[in-house]
């Protein structure tokens, strides 16, 4: 028998209203027993309250004016990878560039010790399958499994690295509330998980897009207004997240669409952003869009706290590789990950040549 095609909201106003109802909560797909039950823990709030008080100071730690600080960190991070990439004449740009800036710069921010993390490339990509649309119990377990190992690793290296300001402010909230520090461990790991995963997609899909439109490429290589534009663009047109998971905490009803409660609906940002009634000519890349309110971070109390960190780190690679990418060129296939909800490559070879 045909598996049920799973409930979801495409257009543009639908999913803009989903993502603001508090109505729909976030589905969490590797809780296990009562931690699974949306309905009555986040119904009443009691299972978020302890949420609260971290994202009030998350909220100020990757607020506009405290991300620009890590600036100089992060070009000097980029220009030693492309720098590099350019010596030897190319990189894999999922591998090399887009996987491990946004790790450091996350590693950054928590005080972990500065090294390679490669190693956690394979764990993030098991959580990553174990949260998509339509995940197997077994795509699940795995999930699980590798948020553990993951977990085991951060907590000493925690503990080894320096008390970073944003850490600190970690600290206090858990001690404030009583939580143990295996909870910190996890909130520390999904922080470098969600921080650095669908950054890693961002970058690697605005080198993907320019190399694709050699034009855009040259436009950009001599403008660079069009940096900012451009990163938005990109988060319209092929935006990290496809789509992400509610739970109906009660009966509703968004647009023309009956949400049952405790049935799972999923808002495909993807489709959204290029909604004919929202924006003109959707399917284009247009690095002048004039009007771009695009979802790609989400809205509301959902709405992504490190999306500024994103773009800030977007917009240095840009600008670091404009001058590059008129030049350079892929020789292989695009190299696609299978996951639904992330729009995400594998790899992305390019070869490069040295323009200093």
């Amino acid at each position: 028998m045909k598996p049920e095609a799973p409930l979801t909201l495409v257009r543009y106003q639908d999913v803009r209203e989903a993502l603001y109802d508090p109505r729909l909560v976030i589905h969490k797909p590797l809780a296990v027993g009562q931690t699974a039950n949306h309905l009555v823990d986040d119904a009443t709030g009691q299972r978020s309250h302890r949420v609260r008080p971290l994202r009030r100071s998350l909220a100020q730690h990757l607020a506009p004016r405290r991300v620009e600080h890590l600036t100089d960190f992060i070009e000097s991070t980029v220009d030693s990878i492309v720098t590099e990439a350019e010596s030897v004449g190319g990189m894999d740009v999922v591998r090399d560039l887009a996987f491990p800036l946004p790790v450091a710069v996350m590693g950054e921010l928590l005080g972990l010790p500065r090294k390679d993390h490669a190693q956690l490339r394979p764990l993030f990509e098991a959580i990553t399958r174990g949260h998509d649309m339509g995940a197997t119990e077994q795509a699940r377990q795995h999930a699980r499994f590798a948020q553990t190992a993951a977990m085991r690793w951060i907590g000493p290296e925690l503990r080894r690295g320096r008390p970073s300001p944003m850490l600190k402010a970690i600290l206090s909230v858990a001690d404030a509330d009583g939580i143990e520090p295996q909870m910190v461990d996890y909130w520390c790991l999904m922080l470098l998980y969600a921080g650095s995963a669908t950054t890693r997609d961002l970058i690697a899909n605005a080198v993907g897009l320019l190399l694709e439109r050699p034009t855009d490429a040259r436009r950009l290589a001599d403008d660079e207004a069009l940096i900012l534009p451009a990163i938005e663009e990109v988060l319209r047109f092929d935006g990290p997240v496809r789509g992400v998971g509610r739970v109906a905490t009660e009966d509703l009803v968004i647009g023309e669409t009956p949400i049952p409660q405790g049935d799972l609906v999923y808002l495909m940002l993807a489709d959204a952003n290029r909604d004919p009634e929202q924006f003109p000519d959707p399917d284009s890349f247009d690095l002048t869009r004039s009007s771009n309110p695009h979802l790609a971070f989400g809205m509301g109390v959902t709405h992504c706290l490190g999306a500024q960190l994103a773009r800030l780190e977007a917009r240095v690679v840009l600008a670091r590789l404009r001058k590059a990418l008129p030049l350079a060129t892929t020789p292989d296939a695009d190299d696609w990950s299978p996951v639904r909800l992330l729009r995400q490559r594998n790899t992305l070879t390019v070869a490069l040549s040295d323009q200093r």
